[in-house]
């Protein structure tokens, strides 16, 4: 996909990014947004929507006018770097290292930015284990010689100070650790012989360190003794590391030659900023920030949840509203984002989440999809087309706009798909075909094509698994999701996954699996347990795929789960009278909840059976707006595609042209009804325009029954049609608005 996909507003030249940056694309100055207190700007989505992408085009497009330093903080490299030698390493760590290198390879105006604050900090950490051999010792300090520039002072000192150490290792001819440390050795090498203005920059920055007061011996000392105790230790003295970093940055231009020859403000880019690193890297410059510890550094980072992550607040109700909850903003809506730091607080209590900028990750337009899926097809937007080849590409984007939701990466994947389909009746393209069709995964190019649904499931699951999720449970996730895509609420779920999970040792409940799945970035939907769409689709037909082994064919466990829920809903509670039924929350009752089950496990017959005997002419403790709305539910959108490569009667059903078996006329009217609903609702393929033209006579042939409440069939007939010339599903919800 084009690097810049969707990004239009965030690149412009007065857009967010120019203003926080000072440049624009091009290298034009742009006056500054923000300032000298700037917020950390979280740049949300969930998987597919393009955040790692907007970065690196940060890093490649306005890199080329102001240092910007890009790190990936999920990268196995630091985890693999830091398990090399724990005691002086960390992940957070091994990535201010890489942050550090690339600020030093800067070639643009103003020339390579040094970071000595840092070296000093990760220099003292490295000498400052009393277990390591002389060797090992010097080994891991001369592993920061890249940091410094050529030429610098500090690399001067501290090469004076190996070879002092050097010296006393070979006159006291010993291989042990020393009764001296090797830090103690290298500290009074560096206060000896460096500059006053090397001195006066390390007693400004460790001379702050917890304890130090205002020395900076004491305070390397402490940071290395910190880091070495672990846990909360470390914590604080990889968040000073970070500060020093920034106060590098900031010196190189603040410097007399930096004033004259650098423009704009650097950025630091880390994407996944909501693992472990990330969260450790971003938390420090919120509370540095927090304590009035500025510095003209933009922090720009991703997050998968709407708000951020759970990490950025004190209490639950933050994220509500309350008065630290941070600022959002979307490019849609317009403009650019106000933002100033609230006063007031405890100091070290008020949540860090007042000093975030959220940026909420912009859907593709329909515009911007049809144009994308035009580029990968190879055609020009207004070549001209055959009837067929127009209403096959109509399809194809009428697919793409309800499974995308406006994600890039599913719209980008399913235009790769729609361009190797080949259908020759368009009418018979449904959007499962187009999840089939098989697609060249561009990163491994020597495999062969894979269905296009495997790949997305690929790229937003497999390759995205929640940090939180047990190692034990990593191979099992994509099975449990396939089961729950059929799920509506969290206790249906629960039953699913109790059924499900076997006999493992390490189970998760659904609510965990809620709470995983939205700490991904996936979005919530009161009506459907996998609350994204696109997701549920994949999910689904991967679910409609497992045939659960002895022979058993395609669709057996998409059955057998349905089943599952039929006779968990379908069974009476036990504190139930004759003829009562459970209340059901989405459902109205549990009968109809069960019925919906039944309806994609084994047919319509239950289902009818169901509505008719509900109708209120045979129920009078039913109203005919609850009755409608049951209709709704029972074949509403959570039942798409279950007939899927099985013999479909829905069309000729709600026709007429079958008829329901038996005499009763009230039975067969409801039959029809249900089919056609069922069958606009499933939305998978082509509505025909005869089916919803059915609506209206069959309720108002309902309304021949002698019942209260008649009048509420012939209104929704019209709300029913209005809908449908919207194409908008009948019974809308978070996940099913605005899919036509």
């Amino acid at each position: 996909m084009p690097d810049d996909l969707g990004f239009g507003k965030l690149l412009d030249d007065d857009g967010l990014l120019a203003r926080l940056l000072g440049k624009t694309a091009k290298g034009r100055n742009r006056p500054l947004l923000y300032g000298p207190d700037l917020p950390v700007v979280l740049v949300t989505g969930g998987p597919g929507m393009g955040k790692g992408r907007l970065l690196a085009c940060v890093r490649d497009v306005f890199g080329r006018y102001v240092p910007a330093a890009h790190v990936d903080c999920a990268a196995p490299v630091f985890r693999e770097g830091a398990d090399q030698r724990r005691s002086t390493r960390s992940e957070a760590t091994e990535a201010l290292r890489e942050l550090a290198v690339q600020f030093g390879a800067w070639s643009g105006d103003g020339g390579a930015i040094g970071a000595p604050r840092l070296y000093a900090g990760l220099v003292a950490v490295a000498a400052g284990d009393a277990l390591a051999g002389p060797a090992d010792g010097l080994g891991e300090v001369r592993r920061y010689d890249d940091l410094l520039p050529r030429g610098s002072f500090w690399g001067g000192v501290l090469h004076r100070a190996f070879r002092a150490y050097l010296a006393a290792l070979g006159a006291l001819l010993v291989a042990q650790p020393l009764a001296t440390p090797l830090i103690t050795s290298i500290l009074d090498e560096l206060f000896e012989r460096t500059s006053s203005e090397g001195k006066a920059a390390l007693e400004a920055c460790y001379g702050s360190y917890s304890g130090a007061a205002g020395h900076p011996r004491l305070g390397l000392h402490a940071l290395s003794v910190d880091f070495q105790q672990g846990g909360e230790a470390r914590a604080h003295a990889e968040s000073f590391l970070f500060r020093a970093l920034r106060e590098d940055v900031e010196a190189a231009y603040a410097s007399v030659r930096g004033r004259v020859a650098r423009a704009g403000r650097p950025a630091v880019l880390l994407d996944h900023a909501d693992n472990g690193v990330g969260r450790r890297l971003v938390r420090s410059v919120l509370l540095d920030r927090e304590s009035g510890h500025h510095d003209r550094v933009v922090v720009l980072a991703t997050a998968r949840r709407a708000d951020g992550g759970r990490f950025l607040y004190r209490s639950p109700d933050a994220a509500d509203g309350a008065a630290d909850a941070p600022a959002v903003w979307s490019p849609a809506d317009g403009g650019l984002p106000g933002w100033t730091r609230r006063q007031g607080g405890v100091p070290g209590l008020v949540a860090p989440a007042r000093g975030v900028l959220l940026v909420r990750m912009p859907l593709l337009t329909p515009e911007q999809q049809n144009h994308e899926l035009a580029r990968l097809q190879g055609r020009g937007r207004d070549a001209g087309h055959r009837p067929d080849e127009h209403a096959a590409r109509l399809r194809v984007e009428s697919a793409v706009h309800r499974l995308s939701g406006g994600r890039p990466r599913f719209v980008t994947r399913l235009g790769e798909a729609a361009a190797a389909l080949r259908v020759p009746d368009p009418a018979a393209l449904t959007d499962w075909s187009l999840l089939d069709a098989p697609v060249r995964c561009r990163e491994a190019s020597d495999a062969p094509p894979r269905p296009v649904a495997e790949l997305l499931l690929d790229d937003l699951v497999g390759r995205q698994l929640p940090e939180e999720l047990p190692p034990e449970q990593h191979g099992h996730w994509l099975d449990l999701l396939s089961h729950l895509s059929v799920a509506h609420t969290g206790p249906c779920a629960q039953r699913l996954i109790r059924a499900r999970q076997g006999e493992r040792d390490e189970r998760l409940s659904a609510y965990r699996v809620a709470e995983l799945l939205q700490d991904n970035g996936w979005p919530h939907c009161p009506r459907h347990f996998i609350g994204d769409r696109g997701l549920r689709h994949l999910l689904m037909r991967r679910l409609y795929a497992m045939t659960g082994g002895a022979g058993r064919g395609r669709g057996a466990v998409w059955r057998a789960d349905h089943a599952l829920l039929r006779d968990h809903f379908g069974s009476p509670p036990p504190a139930a009278g004759p003829g009562e039924d459970a209340a059901d929350e989405l459902f109205g009752s549990a009968a109809a909840h069960a019925a919906h089950h039944d309806l994609a496990a084994s047919g319509a017959a239950r289902a009818v059976d169901h509505l008719t005997r509900s109708f209120p002419a045979r129920d009078p403790r039913r109203s005919m707006a609850d009755w409608c709305g049951e209709l709704l539910a029972v074949a509403g959108a959570p039942c798409e595609a279950p007939l899927a490569g099985t013999p479909d009667d829905r069309h000729a059903r709600a026709l007429g042209e079958v008829p329901a078996p038996g005499d009763d006329l009230l039975r067969r009217r409801v039959d029809r009804l249900l089919h056609a609903v069922w069958l606009y609702e499933d939305r998978t393929g082509p509505v025909d325009p005869a089916v919803t033209g059915t609506w209206r006579q069959l309720l108002d042939r309902l309304g021949d029954e002698p019942v209260p409440g008649v009048e509420v069939l012939s209104r929704t007939a019209g709300e029913w049609a209005e809908r449908a010339g919207e194409r908008q599903p009948l019974k809308p919800c978070a996940c099913t608005r605005h899919i036509g």
